[in-house]
């Protein structure tokens, strides 16, 4: 069961606090005028990783590390994921060993490895690159972590929830990135926990809509492939407990094009002089897109992530 307990949460909250301070929550007024909302955006990439996965990650390696029984981490991720581990590994003293997907973003991988993750590239994509390490035998005291299928990781992120709600006093609606649906199902956990009534929103590229798909369909439904620039939220397999909760915490999916996450990219810059990596603006991609569902309304935007390569940033910059 992924659904961490509000105890589970409070826990990974005071951890969290030891080693990072809550990320900035900007009202944009900007951003607002253009939609007609009463628009927030949590700046999540404001971490040491330039993103939100550090919560979670910081958050599993210090329950790992208790049992005293791990000599090894191996993971496979696009990026964000195996950076946040190889930080957390550092902190705790563990090994890691992250398998990237061959063409995967060089800004990223160039934080795995300057946090001492030891790489390897293996797989046309991050589940190729799962199955093949999943496909070798473990050595004793080797474990492999999935991102996102770890109760530990969704309380990390549900710590995001936690300060959201200490900062707003009222709040209609949150939209959030979605890729494996740990960023989500955390969220949404402790907003639902508080008021059934904020809609919690998710956001996939129209090139990796296999939780989009799984959510519609009450079931996981896998697609053949993730086509989509947006390392972040590029994912072709679902995991059956993140639908599970998602289906719990979830109102609604959005589905937006590459180009429209670009072009949110670039107007976040423009305003802020910030640039956000595609998984990160596609909260404002789709409340720009979907700005009727939107109005009138009080509504948080998850920036997720800001760890953009240099061919990228030369095509989106102004």
């Amino acid at each position: 069961m992924l659904k961490p307990s509000q105890e589970q949460i409070q826990t990974a909250a005071k951890l969290i606090s030891e080693y990072l301070d809550p990320t900035p929550l900007k009202l944009n007024k900007e951003i607002g005028d253009r939609i007609g909302a009463n628009t927030h955006i949590k700046c999540e990439y404001s971490s040491p990783v330039n993103s939100f996965k550090l919560r979670g990650s910081l958050n599993l390696v210090f329950h790992l590390t208790r049992s005293n029984t791990i000599s090894k981490i191996i993971t496979a991720s696009t990026g964000n994921h195996g950076a946040a581990m190889a930080y957390a590994c550092r902190e705790f003293g563990v090994p890691i060993t992250v398998g990237v997907p061959l063409g995967a973003d060089k800004k990223k991988v160039e934080l795995i490895e300057s946090f001492g993750g030891r790489l390897e590239f293996i797989g046309q994509d991050l589940d190729e690159s799962k199955a093949e390490l999943l496909s070798r035998p473990m050595e004793t005291g080797e474990i492999f972590i999935e991102d996102g299928s770890r109760p530990e990781i969704v309380a990390g992120t549900a710590t995001i929830g936690l300060e959201i709600l200490e900062e707003l006093d009222s709040l209609d609606m949150v939209i959030v990135p979605v890729g494996n649906g740990a960023l989500i199902g955390g969220i949404g956990t402790v907003l639902k926990n508080y008021d059934t009534n904020i809609k919690v929103i998710g956001v996939q590229s129209e090139k990796a809509p296999c939780m989009t798909h799984s959510f519609n369909a009450g079931h996981p439904v896998n697609t053949e492939s993730c086509d989509t620039f947006a390392g972040g939220i590029a994912v072709r397999v679902a995991i059956p407990e993140a639908v599970n909760l998602m289906l719990e915490v979830v109102d609604e999916m959005w589905l937006i094009s590459e180009n429209e996450m670009k072009r949110a990219m670039t107007l976040y810059y423009e305003i802020s002089n910030q640039l956000l990596e595609g998984a990160g603006a596609a909260a404002l991609a789709a409340v720009l897109k979907f700005s009727k569902k939107v109005k009138n309304k009080t509504i948080c935007l998850i920036a997720s992530g800001s760890n953009v390569d240099e061919k990228l940033k030369q095509e989106v910059l102004p």
